[in-house]
């Protein structure tokens, strides 16, 4: 969809100072430690990780914590979340490898998504830093499998039943309440909550139209 107006830029907005935690030598971790410092341990010398990288890493459960120690703000869809951050710290530079897990998942979901993690770490660590192309689908969710010793299937199943679960949270948090339907094509674009400003279908004309501007529909509340 365009709208009438450019919108600020997201990452300026939802940006804000980092506040690593102090280090201490071990890892911290914040949340189920016994679960997540098995896993750790346990992915940790399968990757062959340096164990001098571990007296810079931090684990947390908790979106707020991550929030403030990367500067940044988790997507609510986020299962887990690597961020590489390094800050001057008197007269040298400090590191950090900070780690998110969502708290709210299947025991084997947690295994997985430590090892996943963890995976990014190593790139880090052997300064190949990779980006997902597609979940489930690219180099990453290869080495995941290797690593972990579950199939690809299996895996990519696992991550789209902890997808739905975590949309299904989402929505009955924040559920569809209207939906917008383009006059000329007819697609529809579900919404929490109603348009500030006139907005026109994206598919029908990437620049606002209002010859394609969007109807609100009463679909949702039907």
């Amino acid at each position: 969809m365009t709208t009438t107006k450019k919108s600020k830029n997201t990452r300026t907005r939802r940006s804000m100072a980092p506040v690593p935690p102090t280090l201490m030598g071990a890892p911290c971790i914040y949340g189920d430690r016994t679960t997540l410092q098995h896993w750790l341990k346990h992915y940790w010398q399968k990757l062959q990780l340096p164990e001098h990288e571990l007296a810079h890493l931090a684990i947390t459960q908790d979106r707020q914590e991550f929030m403030r120690w990367t500067g940044k703000r988790l997507n609510l869809m986020t299962l887990g979340c690597y961020c590489y951050v390094t800050m001057a710290q008197a007269l040298r530079k400090e590191y950090w490898h900070l780690i998110f897990i969502e708290p709210d998942l299947q025991p084997k979901s947690i295994e997985v998504t430590v090892a996943h993690e963890l995976i990014h770490l190593a790139d880090r660590v052997n300064g190949t830093p990779r980006k997902h192309r597609h979940h489930g689908y690219d180099s990453i969710a290869a080495d995941e499998a290797a690593v972990t010793g579950y199939g690809l299937e299996e895996l990519r199943a696992l991550l789209f039943e902890e997808s739905k679960r975590r949309e299904e949270m989402r929505r009955a948090r924040r559920p569809i309440r209207y939906i917008y339907e383009c006059p000329s094509c007819g697609k529809q674009y579900p919404r929490t909550r109603r348009y500030s400003r006139p907005v026109s279908c994206s598919s029908c004309d990437k620049h606002y139209n209002p010859q394609f501007r969007l109807q609100e529909s009463n679909a949702a509340s039907a």
